[in-house]
């Protein structure tokens, strides 16, 4: 149940024709709470009282019930008055309570208020179980080695990818900690987090320690499916202490400071969630051990193949904060699905921060040439929608790695 309601609160926020249907729901709970609920509330109450001779009539209903509503809701309503409580039983409550549910204005209520929004989310979970892409082999062999060399760690929620140890100049000092750049990174939708084991594994080479979120089973960056801030403060812990433990003979005294990322749909989530962590008076942070070891979120965003969509989706972002929020935002000139007109480019600008927002472009990139899942997107009906790269996949994972690492690591300098 809580994952169809993050698939409706997921695709709802993406799609205005859920809002028709979503109003149909409404109003159909709002009938079942003023009609049902009182009416099996009137059978209990009326099975209880001590007098064999109550009638639904005598019942003082706080002038929110009239006798004749009750009776024209359901014929079984008023037997329940005429049990006393010497000859009542809880099975023949039961009963009277499941023929008033089995009312004609119960099956309206599922009809014309449920089944349109239940069509709807049916249909979308279709297409989310037909949309699964699941990584290269290459993408697999590489996380396997990585996990084997102690450059890695697969966990039920992520897989960490962690930067070299004996690399002392990629280490930066704060205040006299060793600060370790790190990014949350979100993937795409469909895709296994596994196949962006490639990109996380050169970008952890250049000093900058990445989680991939493993967003199953769904597989939808979503704050309601796994993306919210509550599951970033989660992450904060968790991934924290890994990276901590990993660096525990280097450092007494270690800043984990973790920046947001996604791919597509994953992009639009890592936005999302840091303007909900901009309603507190500053950024989540844990402390794990001792005021020496924190892991807390960072102030830079990076975007992967999206902004297109913005209306709905892209949150305000033109805030006042110390540090300053910064994004990059890198999309591929033959990506199918990210088409940016002019106008949809000022629109998601007007949304970023002015003067720490980067809008660059990948020549010859495209939509699934940010991961490692091209056997799996070929096999999929909606190949084409990729758009046709026209350079290898190891050259465009190189230069979006080479431009999220430039990026990050600016604000170091």
């Amino acid at each position: 149940m809580r994952l169809l309601k993050g698939l409706v609160k997921c695709f709802s926020s993406y799609d205005p024709s859920w809002s028709q249907p979503l109003e149909l729901m409404s109003s159909g709970v709002k009938i079942g709470l003023t009609m049902l609920a009182p009416t099996i509330a009137i059978i209990l109450i009326g099975s209880i009282l001590p007098s064999s001779t109550m009638t639904p009539a005598s019942i003082n209903y706080d002038g929110l019930l009239s006798s004749s509503l009750v009776d024209s809701f359901s014929p079984y309503t008023a037997q329940a008055a005429h049990i006393s409580l010497p000859t009542s039983s809880i099975s023949y409550i039961r009963r009277l309570c499941t023929l008033s549910i089995l009312s004609p204005v119960t099956f309206d209520i599922l009809i014309r208020h449920f089944l349109p929004i239940m069509r709807l989310t049916l249909s979308r979970l279709v297409v989310v179980l037909m949309s699964r892409k699941s990584a290269d082999d290459s993408a697999k062999a590489l996380i396997s080695q990585r996990v084997r060399s102690g450059r890695a760690k697969r966990r039920r929620g992520y897989d960490l990818y962690f930067p070299p140890k004996q690399v002392d100049k990629l280490k930066i000092k704060q205040r006299g900690n060793v600060l370790i750049p790190s990014l949350f990174f979100f993937p795409g939708f469909g895709i296994d987090h596994t196949a962006y084991s490639d990109v996380a594994a050169r970008i952890s080479d250049c000093g900058i320690a990445v989680a991939v979120i493993s967003l199953e089973p769904l597989r939808l960056a979503h704050e309601a499916l796994g993306g919210g801030i509550d599951d970033i403060r989660r992450l904060l812990r968790v991934a924290g202490k890994d990276v901590s433990k990993y660096y525990k003979h280097e450092t007494s005294s270690l800043i984990v400071e973790w920046n947001l990322g996604g791919h597509s749909m994953g992009a639009y989530n890592a936005l999302q969630a840091w303007a909900a962590s901009d309603d507190e008076s500053e950024l989540p942070s844990v402390i794990l051990k001792n005021k020496k070891l924190v892991s807390r979120m960072g102030s830079d965003i990076v975007v992967w193949a999206g902004g297109n969509l913005v209306d709905g989706v892209v949150p305000n972002l033109r805030i006042n904060r110390r540090p300053p929020l910064r994004v990059l935002v890198l999309n591929g000139s033959k990506d199918g699905i990210v088409k940016m007109s002019p106008q949809q480019k000022r629109e998601l600008l007007s949304r970023l921060p002015k003067s720490t927002t980067e809008l660059r472009t990948i020549k010859g990139a495209n939509h699934s040439g940010f991961a490692s899942y091209d056997t799996a997107s070929k096999k999929s009906s909606t190949f084409a929608m990729n758009g046709p790269r026209t350079i290898s996949l190891e050259a465009q994972h190189s230069e979006a790695c080479s431009q999220t690492i430039r990026f990050l690591l600016d604000r170091y300098k």
